[in-house]
């Protein structure tokens, strides 16, 4: 006899409560994967730069609010323990980012620039980190795979936005083969998991995400030959 895959309606609690910490969580992505640039303008503190103390919260906001929603959704045993992984990778990544980036702002250009900074910046923090990402988004979904609750209109917006946030990371972080395959992995849960309400929102991160990442790489790849270039380096940012 074959085996279903789904979670039937009838087999999905109804949580209350639930949406306005998944909007907090997602707020908290959307501002904290993105601090560097949204709090630049508040300009330096000595040696330092304000926009990296705030970012020292980022991690707080992000697992806490994942935290509360996987709380609030009665996440298994297996989905905690994917979460605990992601939250440390997440952290893990996070912490060496913010400690290298710090190091290649300082004035020396011979320290700034030099190799081992852009290794532990650009390179293996960033794959730890949104590594760490993918595996708190995807304790979450699994998570919501069994409840039911209401999606609208703003929900969407919301994901698309968090797309949108995914989407700049992964081009300005240089991982855009990493972000292919995560946002192509999220697109095929929200097609598998359909129609439990959480797969709405995976379709829209997923899809929109692919859809912006892949016309970015096409686009610069006909107009100059280049493939997935960094905002920094068109001197966008």
């Amino acid at each position: 006899m074959a085996t279903t895959t789904t979670t039937s309606t009838a087999e999905r609690v109804l949580v209350s409560g639930l949406r306005p910490w998944l909007g907090w969580f997602a707020l908290s992505v959307i501002v904290g994967m993105q601090a560097g640039t949204v709090f630049r303008p508040l300009g330096s503190a000595g040696d330092t730069r304000v926009a990296d103390w705030v970012d020292l919260l980022t991690p707080y906001a992000v697992l806490g609010t994942a935290a509360v929603v996987l709380a609030r959704a009665n996440a298994a045993r297996p989905q905690w323990t994917l979460f605990g992984v992601g939250a440390v990778t997440f952290a893990l990544g996070k912490g060496v980012h913010l400690a290298a980036n710090s190091v290649g702002n300082v004035a020396d250009p011979a320290l700034a620039d030099a190799s081992i900074v852009h290794l532990w910046d650009e390179v293996v923090s960033h794959l730890i980190w949104f590594t760490g990402l993918f595996l708190v988004i995807l304790a979450i979904a699994w998570a919501l795979r069994a409840v039911e609750f209401r999606t609208g209109g703003i929900d969407l917006v919301v994901a698309g936005l968090v797309a949108v946030t995914l989407v700049n990371n992964y081009i300005e972080g240089a991982q855009p083969v990493l972000g292919l395959v995560f946002l192509a992995a999220l697109l095929a849960l929200g097609l598998r998991w359909r129609p439990a309400p959480v797969s709405r929102l995976l379709l829209a991160v997923g899809g929109i995400g692919l859809v912006l990442l892949l016309g970015w790489g096409a686009y610069w790849f006909v107009a100059d030959g280049s493939l997935f270039p960094e905002f920094s380096e068109l001197g966008w940012i």
